[in-house]
């Protein structure tokens, strides 16, 4: 049973024995608890004598207690000098009365606490706080029912601070427990509260504030007061709206955030504020992080999860209050912060973990949708970087359309997915034709796909025409589009519509469309276009009448800008057949005979030069004077300075059989010379043309008789094959065997590629004696006859005529004198005959030598070379005769030197004379076979197997002109002749069988021949 039941039942007793029982006071200085205890229906005295002392009682604090325990204190209706008194300052006065027992326990239920307003205050009722004055004012609804007075004497508080009386009667220092109980009297739990700051009543800023300082001065946990609305929250001010003052609850799934202090944050402000985001200017504090969120871009996206979260809902659901304006708002400012949710790791920039699935979840990127304008990264796509969306049939798509190359990376960072170039463009592509070439959108389009790095535009694009026209009439190839910045586009193409718009004339556009083939001067590709429109223009039934002059402008870009356009074979090949080059006509009379008679356009490849005019002008065009390949363009396609060898066989076949057709037009025009001259020209390019071998040969099958052997051109005769032609003969040995006319000599190589006929010039090494090898011996021996002349016994007088010579020779009726002393030194005869003691070696008499068998022109050389001057000065000091036969002329005085270099045995001589008769060409079919006897009877073995080589290789020629002299030889020469002639008529005979060169029935004296033999 409790203290406060035993009293209750003591009472009860004491009621039941006298229903009026009779307490005496016993100090008179306590005789002012009578006031208060006649409220309890109990009788007080002051003596004994007025009762039975059976039913009276010593009034005890413990009695008081008893009295006043459960009960409502009455103090109002006192009127005694107590009603002086305040409440507090009677109960403290009783309260004083009841612990002087220091019974402090047994205070349950007394209604003695000191509290600050006139409730009932009983002891253990509830717990009660001692506070000072700033605590108490902070609660002032439901604090005063709690908070001991603080105003009570000095003893009084000693007691309530006493740690029994505490413990108790619970009885408190007002601490964390005691703030947190009274605060939820005072502010009830909700999740806001609508308030004004400036009241006069709690809740005000000043309040606020103050529960604040005494919260952080707690330090502890704030979730100790979740769910109280202790936060501020102010709203973003709208157009016309005045913000109302709300005070939020404490919550760390529902923080606030600060309010942006940056103007260029107020659009987000308004987009979180539409979402439910609260805003607060209150303090800061470490301890209000959770709750209070500092104003940053990260702390944006935080606070909306958080807030997404708490309500549970996609986030979807969560933004659908957001207008559009509002999510581009959202939009700006991730992009505009983007930088704050990324991180950098070896280089690489990746989006931060925390921030990474808020972003994704976020359905503010604008699409090319009508119909949801607004998705998440989830659930959309990206173009490849740098392309704008089009749809040539206008329908919607979950492309995202990013504003800029950031938003397309921001994106692509988070994961959203981009659709294959290839792909895409196969999509646009495959409905081309629905595009209306002026759509500004598809100019859009266009213009970014063309301004995509080079190696991402495929190149299959040049197959498709996806490029508007100048004047967006109708989408084109690009490589049918010309750059009108480059002169050369505008002259050629001028007037039709093949130009690039004016939005795709610069920058990288103009590199994407080089790469799809767009025609620029820049390369070899692009001038093939402009030299094919050339071409196409010069088709064209009415032609521009411009076109020649078009045409000369290309020609010349192409000379002077060749090294710009970096030709390869392949384009060269293709440019060079291309009819762009202006051509012009060729003078009259041959006019009507030329490839082309009026001015005309053709390809490199079939003009000619100027120069080459007279030996192609019947299969050629010829070059227009004023597109004339520059030096430095024959340098890289010195073909276009050369002309084919085809061509010019042609021409010289078309000409022959034109002359020979008998033109009366020409003929009368007397052309023969000048068409001489043009036939000598064009054997003269062909016989320097290393080239010519195999197509001639193969026209020669048809018609070999190509050659011109004679002066007129219109005499059929002069016209005859190179097998008809014999090579170093002097005249003809019938009419299919020629001499060859003086005009063809030079042009042996061609000659000789026809098959002409040759008298041929063996290859024989023949010992040459040194030059000054004469000299040399001379200078010798006159040292030699000297020392011999100081040494004789004799003297001779020198008189007259032998002071210079003392020998003399006479031949043909001439005296040629000498002088023994230079011939004894010169040759080794005349000292053999001037010192052998013969008449001839008497120095005093003068020798005279009678020489019949050498002409005196030939002896005078020898003697000259015995003297030390050279064959060929000595020779030089012979005139020919103006009529004479220069063959015959020499040949005669080299028989005579080759005479008297046997007889005087001037070997040395001998030699240098065979040399020069070979070297001097003098060895003729006419002359070999007497050449050949000559030169053995007189012992000059060299001249003698020049001349038997000569026979061998030219013997079927050497037969057949020479075998009309067999008929005049007689007797026993013709026996030794026919020896020589035996392999040559053989020959002849093979000849005849075969009927390749001989004309049988020009040699019927050869039969007649035969049958003497």
């Amino acid at each position: 049973m409790t203290l406060s039941k035993i009293y209750n039942k003591t009472t009860q007793d004491v009621n039941t024995r006298d229903k009026q029982p009779i307490l005496i006071i016993e100090n008179m200085s306590d005789s002012w608890l009578k006031e208060i205890l006649t409220e309890y229906n109990v009788k007080v005295v002051h003596d004994f004598q007025d009762k039975n002392s059976n039913h009276v009682k010593l009034i005890t604090p413990k009695l008081v207690r008893d009295i006043l325990r459960d009960k409502t204190l009455q103090v109002n209706c006192i009127k005694g000098p107590l009603s002086l008194l305040s409440r507090n300052e009677i109960i403290v006065k009783l309260l004083r009365f009841v612990i002087k027992d220091k019974a402090y326990s047994d205070l349950i239920g007394v209604p003695l606490v000191p509290v600050l307003n006139e409730s009932h205050a009983a002891f253990g009722d509830k717990k009660y706080y001692l506070a000072n004055f700033s605590e108490r004012r902070l609660f002032p609804k439901y604090g005063p029912n709690v908070f001991v007075d603080d105003t009570i004497d000095q003893d009084m508080k000693e007691v309530f601070l006493n740690k029994d009386f505490q413990k108790a009667n619970k009885i408190h220092l007002f601490d964390l427990n005691g703030f947190k109980k009274i605060l939820k009297h005072d502010l009830s739990i909700r999740p806001s509260l609508e308030w004004d700051p400036d009241s006069q009543s709690v809740p005000n800023r000043h309040w606020l504030k103050e529960i604040w300082d005494r919260i952080l001065d707690f330090n502890c946990d704030l979730q100790l007061f979740d769910n109280y609305p202790l936060l501020p929250a102010v709203k973003p001010a709208l157009p016309g709206i005045v913000p109302k003052s709300q005070l939020i609850a404490l919550n760390s799934s529902t923080p606030l955030i600060r309010h942006p202090s940056n103007f260029n944050y107020e659009p987000m402000a308004f987009v979180l504020e539409k979402i439910g985001v609260c805003f607060t200017d209150f303090r800061k504090a470490e301890q209000l992080k959770t709750y209070i969120f500092d104003w940053n871009p990260q702390n944006v996206l935080r606070i909306i999860e958080k807030l997404r979260k708490f309500k549970d809902i996609s986030m979807e659901r969560f933004l659908k209050p957001l207008d559009s304006e509002n999510r581009e708002s959202f939009r700006r400012f991730v992009m505009d912060n983007w930088y704050e949710f990324v991180y950098t790791r070896r280089k690489v920039i990746k989006v931060q973990k925390e921030f990474y699935d808020i972003l994704r979840q976020l359905p503010i990127w604008t699409t090319h949708s009508i119909e949801d304008p607004y998705k998440s990264p989830r659930n959309g796509c990206l173009l490849p970087q740098g392309l704008e969306f089009y749809s040539p049939l206008g329908v919607d798509s979950n492309y995202f359309d990013v504003e800029s190359e950031g938003e397309w990376l921001a994106l692509n960072m988070l994961d959203v997915p981009v659709i294959s170039l290839n792909s895409y463009i196969t999509g646009v592509c495959y409905h081309i034709k629905c595009v209306n070439p002026s759509d500004p959108k598809y100019m859009k389009f266009i213009s970014s796909l063309l301004r995509l790095p080079l190696h991402i535009i495929p190149e299959s694009l040049e197959r498709f025409s996806i490029i508007p026209n100048e004047s967006y009439t109708r989408l084109m190839r690009a490589n049918e589009l010309y750059d009108p910045c480059e002169e050369l586009f505008r002259e050629v193409f001028a007037g039709s519509d093949r130009f690039l718009p004016l939005e795709l004339r610069n920058g990288w556009v103009l590199d994407g469309l080089l790469k799809l083939g767009l025609n620029s001067v820049t390369d070899g590709r692009s001038f093939i276009r402009v030299a094919e429109e050339i071409e196409n223009l010069s088709r064209m039934p009415l032609p521009p009448e411009n076109l020649y002059e078009r045409a000369k402008v290309v020609v010349r870009h192409f000379y002077y800008h060749l090294n710009e356009l970096g030709l390869t074979g392949e384009r060269w090949e293709k440019i060079s057949n291309i009819r762009f080059v202006p051509s012009k006509p060729i003078d009259p009379p041959f006019l009507e005979t030329a490839y082309s008679k009026v001015p005309e356009l053709h390809s490199f490849s079939s003009l000619r030069l100027p120069k080459f005019k007279n030996i192609c002008w019947t299969q050629c065009p010829i070059y227009d004077d004023n597109v004339l390949p520059q030096y430095n363009v024959n340098n890289i396609f010195p073909e276009l300075s050369e002309i084919e060898s085809q061509v010019v066989v042609d021409h010289l076949y078309t000409i022959r059989d034109i002359v020979r057709a008998d033109l009366s037009e020409w003929k009368s025009s007397g052309l023969s010379k000048l068409l001489h001259t043009v036939f000598l020209q064009i054997y003269q390019h062909l016989d320097q043309d290393p080239m010519v071998q195999t197509y001639l040969k193969l026209k020669l099958k048809v018609d070999p008789n190509i050659f011109l052997n004679g002066e007129d051109v219109f005499d059929h005769y002069n016209w005859v094959s190179a097998k008809q032609l014999v090579l170093n003969i002097d005249e003809d040995i019938n009419s299919k065997n020629r001499a060859i006319n003086i005009h063809l000599v030079p042009f042996k190589r061609l000659l000789r590629i026809c098959g002409v006929q040759e008298m041929k010039n063996p290859q024989i090494d023949m010992q040459v004696p040194g030059t000054y090898s004469q000299r040399d011996k001379i200078a010798i021996s006159l040292a030699r006859f000297l020392d011999e002349q100081s040494n004789s016994s004799y003297k001779i007088e020198k008189h007259g005529i032998q002071r210079f010579h003392d020998v003399f020779f006479h031949i043909r009726g001439e005296v040629i004198g000498s002088s023994r002393y230079v011939l004894a030194a010169s040759a080794n005869h005349f000292e053999r005959m001037f010192t052998s003691g013969t008449r001839e070696s008497n120095p005093q008499e003068l020798v005279h030598v009678n020489i019949d068998d050498i002409g005196p022109e030939a002896f005078c050389v020898m003697l000259k070379w015995l003297y030390g001057r050279s064959l060929e000065d000595a020779l030089l000091d012979i005139k020919m005769p103006p009529m004479a036969d220069k063959v015959s002329f020499y040949l005669e005085i080299y028989i005579d030197l080759l005479n008297a270099c046997e007889k005087y045995d001037l070997q040395e001589l001998k030699r240098l004379i065979e040399h020069q008769i070979v070297k001097s060409n003098l060895i003729k079919a006419q002359n070999v076979l007497e050449v050949k006897k000559w030169a053995e009877r007189y012992n000059a073995m060299q001249l003698f197997s020049y001349c038997k080589n000569f026979k061998e290789v030219n013997l079927t020629l050497l037969a057949r002109h020479r075998y009309v002299d067999l008929l005049y030889i007689e007797g026993d020469e013709l026996s030794d002749t026919l020896d020589e002639y035996e392999d040559e008529l053989g020959v002849l005979y093979w000849d005849r069988e075969e009927n390749e060169f001989c004309d049988w029935s020009h040699n019927a004296g050869l039969d007649d021949f035969e049958k003497n033999c």
